[in-house]
């Protein structure tokens, strides 16, 4: 499978010593790690970071999908990046982004309308507090 990285990564492994095989994280007996135990060490890391418990491996290929759906990728992509045997999971993502982006796009109009509806509002005396109003 081949996984995308950012070019900050790439710099930051290429050092790294990949005679081996291209397996970054590792465990103390210098072989890749088992699913099970990296789950285990990611809640170490994130306990060592101060990050809470509720961060999981899981949750970062989830961000992952999510984020590549937010940035526009074809669904066929993001299947094929996820690792997805079908399009079902990648669809979730897919709408979860539509969503997050109609209310964006909900928020920006309703905003630049009041907006103008404030800069066309005709000046005149102050509105009057409602204690004002309710006065005899």
């Amino acid at each position: 499978m081949f996984i995308p990285i950012l070019d900050k990564l790439a710099q930051a492994l290429a050092p790294l010593d990949r005679s081996k095989g291209g397996t970054v994280l590792k465990n103390a007996y210098g072989r890749p790690f088992a699913e099970k135990s990296l789950t285990g060490m990611m809640a170490h890391w994130n306990k060592q970071a101060g990050i809470p418990e509720s961060y999981t491996l899981h949750g970062l290929r989830r961000t992952f999908g999510t984020y590549l759906a937010e940035c526009n990728i074809q669904s066929r992509a993001i299947m094929e990046a996820m690792g997805h045997s079908s399009m079902t999971v990648t669809d979730e993502y897919v709408r979860e982004a539509n969503k997050k982006r109609m209310a964006v796009d909900i928020a920006r109009a309703i905003n630049e309308r009041e907006a103008k509806r404030c800069d066309e509002a005709p000046s005149g005396p102050a509105p009057r507090q409602v204690s004002e109003i309710n006065r005899p």
